[in-house]
C-alpha cells in the first residue's frame, strides 16, 4: 500500500451536491471510491469525472454493507468516509497528512473528526456541531456494522480512537437538502427492521423524530437512550442538549430546567449549560438571572479554564454568539441600548458577514446617531472599505432606509465601479423619492423566485403608494397573499376602499413601517387616514413596533390615543407598565400589568413580571395562584417559587 489516503463514499441521486463534496478533496485524498446504490440522476457521471473506481451496487437496505463494499476496494493505508452533502475544510490538507505519516498504519485504529452541521438555511451560518469517526485504518478487521448510522467496530475488540481537528461541513439538515430528500421516511423504515434496538438506536430514532418535528416521539426515545447510556458515549452529550430543545419545544420547562442544573453539576467548566439556563430565564421574564447565566457562559468562552481545553461540550455559539445574540435581545427590551449595542458589535466580530445582526445595529444607531457617526462606527468595524464591503453597507441602507447612509454607500459604490442591481437601485429610488430612476429600472427586473417575488410586490406597492400610481401594481405577484393587499391599494387608490373590505393587515403595517423608515412621513399619515375602520389595530401594532425599536414617544402616542378610546391591547398594558417600573413607579406599573393579566391571562412574563415586584403578600399569592392555575407545569420550578 503505496497511497496515504483514499475518500470512500456510497451515493444515491447526490448531482446536487457530489462536485463540491469531491473537489474539496483534491490535494488531500490518493484515490476516490464510489459506490452507488442506485442514482438516476448525473450522479455516477459527475463520480467519473473524478474516479475511474465508480462501481455499482445494489442497495439492500444497509448502508453497513454499502459502505463496506466501498472500503473493499481501497488500496491505502488510511480511508476517509465522507457523504456527499459534506465537504472538508479548504486549508490543511497537508497537516493532515502529515499527522497521517506519522502514526502506525499496521494496527487498527479511528480518528474522531469535528463535524458542523448546518441547520436552516446554509446561507444563516447556523450551525451544531458533532464528531464521528471518519478517518481509519485499511485494516481487515476494522469495518462498518448495523444497517443504519452505522459505526465503525475491529473484529476482535474496541479499535483505538485519537481526536483530531480537521473540520467536516455538513449540509444534509438545511432546509434545501430536507426538502430535496425524504431522509427520515427512509431512515425510519430500516429502523423498524431491526429486531434489537441499542440505546445508540433509540437517540438516533430520536433525531429522526426531531427533524420531522415530532418532539413527543422524539423525547420519548431521547430519554430511553438516556436512561441506560453511560456518560463517556460519544453521542451522550448530543443526546443531553436535545432532549433539553425537545422539553424546550414542549414547553416542559421543569424538566429542562433539572436536566440543565444537573449537567452544570457534571461539567461545571463548560459553557453549554450556562447558556441554556439562560434560555430558560429569559423564557420567563427574568432578565436579571438571564443576563447573569448568559454572562457566565461569556467569561468561559473567552477565558476558559485551560489555554488548551475546550470551553464547549457541543457548539462553540453556547459561549459566544448565542449568549451575545440573546444579550443584545434582552438590552434592547430593557431599552439599554449601550449594552445591546455593546453585544451586537461583539458579535459582528464573531461573525462579520452576518446581515441580521448588521441591521439590529443599525436600526438602533440610525435611532440614537448622526449619520457621520454612524459611518465612523462602521469603519471600525469595516477598516478597509473593499467594493464588497460598500456593496454590503449600500444594501444594509437599503433596509433600514435610512436616505443620508444609503447615499454615502452609494457614492462608494459608485466609486469603486460596482454594477448595482436593479432591484437595488429601485430600492434606492424609493428612499431618494426619484420616480424616474424607480421606472428605468423596475422594467429590467424579470421574473424569479417566490421570496423575490415578494419582496419585489412589495416595492411595487411603497411606489403605488408614494406616487399615487395604480399602474404599478399590474405587476405585483398573484399569489393569494399578494393579490389581498393589491385588490387593498387599488381601492385605497381609486376612493373606493369599504368599511367590510378584507385587508392583510401585517402587510400595511410593513408597508407604513417602510414608509417611516424612508422618511415618508406625509404618504405614512396618509396610508393610515385610508384605513379608517382598522386604525385602532393599526395603532397598537405600530405602538408596540416602536416601543421595540426605543421610539418611546411615539409608542406613547399611540398607546395614549388608544388608552383614552379604552382600546390599548394588552402588549401595550405590558409595555407601559414595564417601562413605570423601570422607572421606580410601582403603584403605575402594577396597575397597568393587572390589566395586561386581564386582557391576556396566558402571558408567563406578565405574571413573573408582575411577582417581581408586588410587596403585597396576599396580592403576590393570587397572582402566583392564577399563574399555576393557568401554566400548571410550572409548578415546582424552584426559581417562580422563590419569586
Amino acid at each position: 500500500m503505496n497511497k496515504l489516503l483514499s475518500l470512500c463514499m456510497i451515493v444515491k441521486d447526490e448531482e446536487k451536491t457530489l462536485r463540491r463534496c469531491l473537489e474539496s478533496v483534491k490535494g488531500l485524498v490518493d484515490e476516490i471510491i464510489v459506490v452507488d446504490t442506485g442514482s438516476t440522476d448525473k450522479t455516477v457521471e459527475i463520480a467519473s469525472e473524478f474516479t475511474d473506481h465508480v462501481y455499482l451496487f445494489q442497495w439492500i437496505n444497509d448502508f453497513a454493507a454499502a459502505k463496506n463494499e466501498a472500503i473493499s476496494k481501497s488500496t491505502a493505508k488510511w480511508i476517509l468516509v465522507l457523504d456527499a452533502d459534506e465537504y472538508v475544510q479548504p486549508d490543511e490538507h497537508q497537516h493532515l497528512r502529515e499527522h497521517l505519516q506519522n502514526l502506525d498504519h499496521m494496527a487498527p485504529q479511528g480518528i474522531v473528526l469535528p463535524i458542523f452541521n448546518f441547520l436552516g438555511h446554509v446561507k444563516d451560518r447556523r450551525f451544531l456541531e458533532s464528531t464521528a469517526v471518519r478517518l481509519f485504518t485499511n485494516h481487515p478487521d476494522v469495518y462498518f456494522f448495523r444497517p443504519i448510522h452505522e459505526q465503525i467496530t475491529y473484529r476482535h475488540g474496541e479499535i483505538h480512537l485519537t481526536n483530531y481537528h480537521f473540520k467536516i461541513f455538513h449540509t444534509g439538515y438545511t432546509d434545501e437538502t430536507r426538502s430535496r430528500k425524504d431522509k427520515s421516511t427512509r431512515n425510519l423504515s430500516i429502523f423498524e427492521s431491526l429486531s434489537n434496538k441499542t440505546d445508540y438506536d433509540f437517540f438516533t430514532l430520536g433525531n429522526e423524530y426531531m427533524i420531522l418535528n415530532d418532539y413527543k416521539k422524539a423525547l420519548y426515545y431521547y430519554e430511553r437512550a438516556y436512561k441506560k447510556a453511560k456518560k463517556n458515549e460519544v453521542w451522550y452529550l448530543h443526546c443531553v442538549n436535545s432532549m433539553i430543545n425537545a422539553y424546550f419545544y414542549l414547553d416542559k420547562y421543569k424538566e429542562a430546567s433539572e436536566l440543565i442544573e444537573e449537567s452544570i453539576q457534571n461539567w461545571p467548566h463548560f459553557s453549554d449549560y450556562y447558556c441554556y439556563r439562560g434560555l430558560v430565564y429569559s423564557h420567563f421574564g427574568l432578565y436579571n438571572h438571564a443576563i447573569k447565566s448568559f454572562n457566565q457562559a461569556i467569561e468561559i468562552g473567552e477565558k476558559p479554564a485551560s489555554k488548551n481545553q475546550r470551553f464547549w461540550l457541543i457548539s462553540p455559539i453556547y459561549g459566544s454568539s448565542l449568549p451575545y445574540s440573546k444579550l443584545s435581545n434582552i438590552y434592547s427590551l430593557l431599552h439599554d441600548m449601550p449594552n445591546a449595542v455593546y453585544c451586537l458589535t461583539k458579535l459582528m466580530q464573531l461573525m462579520p458577514d452576518d446581515r441580521l445582526v448588521l441591521y439590529q445595529l443599525l436600526m438602533i444607531l440610525v435611532s440614537t446617531e448622526s449619520t457621520s457617526s454612524i459611518v465612523d462606527f462602521l469603519k471600525k468595524i469595516y477598516p478597509e472599505m473593499t467594493a464588497a464591503n460598500a456593496l454590503l453597507l449600500f444594501q444594509m441602507g437599503l433596509l433600514v432606509g435610512k436616505k443620508e447612509i444609503t447615499d454615502h454607500y452609494y457614492k462608494e459604490c459608485i466609486q469603486f465601479g460596482i454594477e448595482i442591481s436593479s432591484f437595488n437601485l429601485v430600492q434606492y429610488a424609493l428612499i431618494i423619492n426619484n420616480q424616474s430612476l424607480f421606472d428605468q429600472h423596475i422594467a429590467k427586473i424579470g421574473h424569479s423566485d417566490e421570496h423575490e417575488e415578494t419582496d419585489l410586490s412589495k416595492t411595487l406597492f411603497l411606489a403605488a403608494c408614494l406616487w399615487k400610481d395604480l399602474s404599478y401594481l399590474n405587476r405585483v405577484s398573484s399569489n393569494k397573499e399578494m393579490s389581498l393587499t393589491k385588490t387593498t391599494i387599488e381601492h385605497i387608490l381609486s376612493g373606493s376602499l369599504t368599511k367590510d373590505d378584507d385587508i392583510d393587515l401585517l402587510i400595511i403595517i410593513k408597508l407604513l413601517i417602510d414608509l417611516f423608515k424612508m422618511g415618508h412621513f406625509e404618504v405614512y399619515d396618509w396610508l393610515i387616514k385610508q384605513l379608517p375602520s382598522h386604525q385602532d389595530s393599526i395603532a397598537n401594532l405600530l405602538g408596540d413596533y416602536f416601543y421595540t425599536q426605543n421610539q418611546i414617544e411615539l409608542a406613547f402616542d399611540y398607546y395614549s390615543m388608544l388608552l383614552q378610546k379604552n382600546m390599548l391591547q394588552a402588549t401595550g398594558y405590558e409595555n407601559i407598565a414595564r417601562l413605570y417600573l423601570q422607572q421606580g413607579e410601582v403603584i403605575e406599573g402594577l396597575e397597568f400589568l393587572r390589566t395586561a393579566l386581564t386582557l391576556n391571562p396566558n402571558n408567563i412574563v406578565s405574571y413573573t413580571l408582575f411577582l417581581q415586584h408586588c410587596s403585597d403578600a396576599q396580592e403576590k399569592a393570587k397572582y402566583k395562584e392564577l399563574m399555576y392555575n393557568q401554566f400548571p407545569q410550572y409548578r415546582g420550578l424552584p426559581f417562580i417559587k422563590s419569586l
